[in-house]
């Protein structure tokens, strides 16, 4: 009986203890680094389960699981770590630094490897500095983040393009800017105003020819990569809430321009406008009036932002999608740019990870409202000149009349202007699409085939009217017409298409031997159409629709023709390319590496006989801190690199879409002998046109040392381009007088720097800084044979053998003559004048292009706090100013042509004797004079600016334990705040033009924003 009970018991214990395993408990703990520092954004998984969790900005964490399972906590830059579930409810792990550290996984595009392993001159852009920034381009926050990158935004309109250039400009007439790869498709370089920053997960620039000569013909000027975020497979549901809210001002414009007083007596003083038909007490009584134009063009906008993603995943699948909406007014008014997006991220995966396949969907739909004129020299169609030159005297309440063509003079521009801003339209919609999807299959343990399919869609749709209200509109057909008024609409369609098949071979032999193999073919095929039409003649009632057009067959009384016929036009154009290629790493014990790509490239621009390009690279890497004297050493990671390859451009024109009919000979109606209609060659046949191609040497050490505490790269380089396409002169017995070939070359040398220090970590503090800087050196070092070694066609720039592009070619100002305030200029030997000629040019050694160009950035945190701040600087770079010329011009007769004077002016020479940097008023050179032919106003538009300053603040999750919450974040941050610069306007910064005339200044920014984990 006895031993039955034992039994019995012993079934019932074993039961329990059975149950007890199984049953499910809340384990929590807390992941700390190898110091006893709390780590945030530890992945905790119940492994071979979907339950998963991140622990929180303490480093804690809490997850169901029962005892006898197993969790695995993993980290970037840690050991994959995992504890088994005992009796305790509590589990605390110290992750250990291992290889992670260093291995960062840098994605090209076509490939993937660990930073040990790399052979590239690759930077990455940490997200943490990106995302939540509140420019509505994210290509405008990379200013000053990547040595070698420089980003030039010309406008202040909210969502502008930029021109980006990384290791200099590497065309006279092609395009300059990299290629862009988002999610494996390569897309639009102007299209970034459309996608969310918050959705982006990493950016990787690929810089030497390791890493961008596989792109072929695409990869002549760099590539920059682009992933965006994805769930993680077994995570639970997690909904994250971003907003931001704040303000946009004006810069200071830092050129004093005379008040109401000053001008009109300036006048008087020279006999010349207004100032000059008044007696003191008129101009005393006038000058009660004195308005600031800047103040009425000008205002403070308000900019909002909401973003909500929703992140999840399973064993086998995970899913990522995230809405957002942007609203910014722009600082001049009636300007706005408003976005709408939707992303959705999906990937799985089979149950024995055999195959994996992937799809990324974003739509965003944007909406730009903006004004046409900036770098306008148009009286009336120039409203950021009217903000700086308006007179101050004219009242910004003033109406004009209608229809009056007296009203419409150069002293009431401003009036005119602040007319056209409120009355009319001028739209852009844009709806972009970008769709991919790519699959892999595992044949064997070493083969593996997969196929990525990528589109770019893009429709723009413009909108602009010059209502027939306005000041301006009765004007638009004839004075005498009974309708006015401007309706101008276009679309457009864009639709690009690539596809990319792949095999691929990886095997490790003998445990030291690495070799990864891949051949691929690449298909791209782009179609570009649109429609437009102008329609001058609107009943005003109906402005804004069709019903508004005055019929075409309408005539007016005065006229035998119709005056209200529209004007139509279309287009369609289409571009292709076949590629296949190569590519082999091969690894030896993580020490030693070398690596091979070969591609072929077929372009749909060239002919038959140049349609094909071979584009190839080779690269090696030494891992010195592998070796057996490096132990012991304070260096955790030391490498050599170095690469050489080729690279093609074929937009040798620029444009996406340019240069498709080179190869044809083509004509058009034209006007022949005695102004008779004739057929006239419009183009002649160039079946020669080929490839801009590049070499590019580089050679780079990655270090990092004490642990990574200071870590960094350095590169050297240098870029040559040869076959330039550029015009040269052919005799005009043909048709024409030039033809455009390829001949010629130019190179860049440069040198790259990027350090980053952990200045002091411990339990509450972390203090770290970072930096980056670059050299650049540029110069032209063949035109073609018939130049002479000197391209010029008029202008302030030109093209010299040995100099660098975009170099100022002028005479030099030498100040005034005291003897008679006339301005003095030197010789080509040196000498004086006061005649400017042709024959005094020479180069000035500046350039509008930047030699040295960087940024720096700080961090300092203190438990929950943070405070950030990143620089970006560019130095070495100069650009003509046409808004101060124009204040400064004083020709007889110019002060009676609508626009303020510089303060400046008041310092004019009067006297023999005087000394004075003003030549007399009524001198006979007026601003384009001195913009187009000496270097009086090319000044220095070097600039360090303040990018960003954000303070941030995060919950832990102590303080959130009793709510709903997973995670809490205030910050306020503030953009564009101070810039240091000799630069004389508003705004040093530029898409790197050579002249600035009325331009829509960058504003600063100020927001405050909060993050949300639910």
């Amino acid at each position: 009986m006895r031993s039955k009970f034992k039994w019995i018991f012993a079934l019932l214990l074993a039961f329990s203890m059975q149950f007890s395993f199984a049953q499910e408990k809340t384990i929590s703990g807390t992941i700390t680094d190898g110091q006893g520092l709390p780590l945030p954004g530890v992945n905790v998984v119940v492994k071979g389960t979907a339950r998963g969790t991140q622990t929180d900005f303490d480093g804690k964490y809490s997850i169901s699981a029962s005892q006898g399972e197993v969790l695995q906590f993993s980290f970037v830059g840690y050991k994959t770590s995992t504890a088994t579930i005992g009796a305790s409810s509590v589990v605390n792990m110290a992750m250990q630094e291992g290889d992670e550290m260093l291995n960062e996984v840098i994605v090209t595009g076509y490939t993937s490897t660990k930073r040990p392993k790399s052979l590239a001159a690759v930077n990455f852009v940490s997200i943490d500095e990106v995302e939540e920034r509140s420019n509505a381009s994210v290509i405008q926050n990379l200013q000053g983040m990547v040595a070698g990158l420089n980003i030039g935004t010309g406008s202040g309109q909210p969502g502008a393009d930029s021109t980006i250039l990384l290791r200099g400009v590497g065309s006279i007439n092609g395009n300059i800017e990299p290629l862009f790869i988002v999610d494996g498709m390569p897309v639009d370089e102007d299209g970034f105003r459309s996608i969310n920053q918050n959705d982006i997960a990493s950016i990787a620039v690929l810089k030497d020819a390791a890493a961008t000569s596989i792109y072929g013909n695409r990869g002549a000027n760099g590539v920059i990569v682009i992933n965006t975020k994805s769930a993680k497979f077994g995570q639970s549901l997690e909904v994250k809430y971003r907003g931001q809210y704040g303000i946009t001002e004006l810069q200071k414009f830092n050129i004093d321009v005379m008040n109401s007083r000053q001008i009109l007596e300036f006048q008087k003083k020279y006999n010349d406008g207004l100032g000059s038909t008044l007696t003191d007490a008129e101009i005393a009584e006038a000058a009660l009036v004195n308005t600031n134009w800047r103040d009425v063009f000008f205002r403070t906008g308000v900019t909002q932002q909401h973003d909500i993603s929703f992140s999840s995943g399973s064993k086998n699948s995970r899913n990522f999608t995230s809405i957002g909406f942007m609203d910014q007014d722009g600082i001049f008014i009636n300007t706005n740019f408003k976005r709408f997006n939707f992303r959705n991220n999906f990937n799985g995966k089979s149950d024995n990870e055999k195959f994996t396949y992937a799809s990324n969907i974003n739509v965003n739909f944007s909406r730009s409202t903006g004004i046409d004129g900036a770098g306008s020299n148009a009286t009336f169609f120039a409203p950021f000149t009217a903000a700086i030159r308006g007179l101050p005297y004219v009242d910004s309440t003033t109406k004009l009349p209608y229809n009056d063509v007296a009203a419409l003079s150069p002293t009431n521009a401003p009036l005119v202007l602040l007319d056209a801003s409120r009355m009319n339209t001028d739209v852009e919609d844009e709806l972009k699409i970008l769709a991919n999807f790519n699959a892999d299959y595992k044949i064997t343990d070493n083969f593996t085939a997969g196929i990525n399919l990528g589109v770019d869609y893009s429709t723009f749709n413009n909108l602009e009217i010059l209502d027939p209200l306005s000041l301006l509109g009765p004007f638009q057909v004839d004075a005498r017409a009974q309708f006015g008024g401007i309706h101008d609409e276009s679309t457009s369609r864009d639709f690009r298409f690539n596809s990319t098949t792949y095999l691929k071979y990886n095997k490790v032999f003998n445990d030291k031997h690495s070799l990864n193999v891949g051949l691929y073919t690449e298909y791209y095929k782009a179609h570009y159409n649109g429609f437009n039409f102008q329609k001058r003649g609107l009943d005003p009632r109906l402005t804004g629709t069709g019903s508004a057009f005055v019929p075409g067959t309408t005539i007016e009384s005065w006229q035998t023709l119709p005056p209200y016929i529209p004007t139509i036009g279309s287009f369609k154009v289409q571009e292709g390319l076949f590629s296949y290629f190569g590519q082999a790493d091969y690894d030896y014990a993580e020490k030693y590496g070398l690596s091979v790509n070969v591609r072929r490239d077929a372009s749909f621009r060239f002919a038959n006989d140049n349609k094909w390009g071979t584009f190839w690279s080779v690269a090696g890497r030494w891992n010195i801190d592998q070796e057996s004297f490096m132990e012991g050493s304070a260096f955790n990671m030391l490498k050599l690199r170095g690469s050489y390859g080729t690279s093609g451009n074929q937009r040798v024109d620029n444009a996406q879409y340019s240069v498709l009919s080179l190869t044809r000979t083509l004509f058009g109606a034209g006007t022949g002998y005695n102004g008779t209609t004739s057929t006239v060659l419009t183009q002649l046949a160039n079946p020669n046109v080929q490839w801009e191609e590049i070499a590019q040497t580089n050679v780079g050490l990655d270090f990092g040392i004490w642990q990574n505490k200071l870590n960094g790269s350095l590169d050297v380089y240098k870029k040559e381009t040869t076959k330039l396409y550029q015009s040269s002169p052919i005799s005009p017995v043909q048709g024409t007088s030039s033809i455009s070939t390829n001949t010629g070359s130019l190179e860049n040398k440069g040198i790259e720097l990027t350090l980053n220090y952990n200045i002091f970590k411990n339990q509450d503090w972390d203090i770290s800084v970072g930096g980056n800087g670059s050299y650049n050196k540029n110069k032209i070092k063949e035109l073609p044979a018939s130049t002479n070694g000197l391209v010029f066609g008029g202008g302030s720039t030109a093209l010299g053998t040995g100099e660098p592009i975009g170099s100022f070619y002028v005479v030099r100002y030498a100040g005034v003559n005291p003897a008679n305030g006339n301005p003095l200029f030197r010789t080509a030997d040196g000498g004086l004048t006061e005649t400017i000629t042709d024959a005094n040019r020479v180069f000035t050694g500046k350039s509008q292009y930047p030699v040295w160009q960087g940024g720096f950035n700080t961090s300092i945190t203190y438990k929950g706090f943070n405070l950030y701040t990143q620089w970006s600087f560019v130095a070495d770079i100069y650009r003509n100013n046409l808004d101060l010329a124009t204040l400064e011009t004083g020709t007889p007769g110019s002060l009676n042509n609508g626009g303020n004077r510089s303060t400046t002016m008041l310092n004019a020479w009067q006297n023999p004797g005087d000394i004075t940097s003003i030549p007399r008023v009524g001198q006979g050179y007026n601003e384009i004079d001195y913009i187009n032919s000496t270097d009086r106003y090319l000044e220095d538009a070097s600039y360090l600016r303040l990018r960003n300053i954000k303070l941030s603040y995060n919950f832990t999750s102590d303080q959130l334990s009793r709510t709903f919450l997973k995670g809490l974040g205030f910050f306020i941050q503030a953009e564009n705040i101070v810039t240091f610069s000799s630069w004389r306007g508003w705004d040093p910064e530029s898409n790197f033009r050579s002249t600035d005339r009325g331009q829509y200044p960058t504003p600063k920014i100020f927001t405050f924003g909060t993050s949300i984990n639910f």
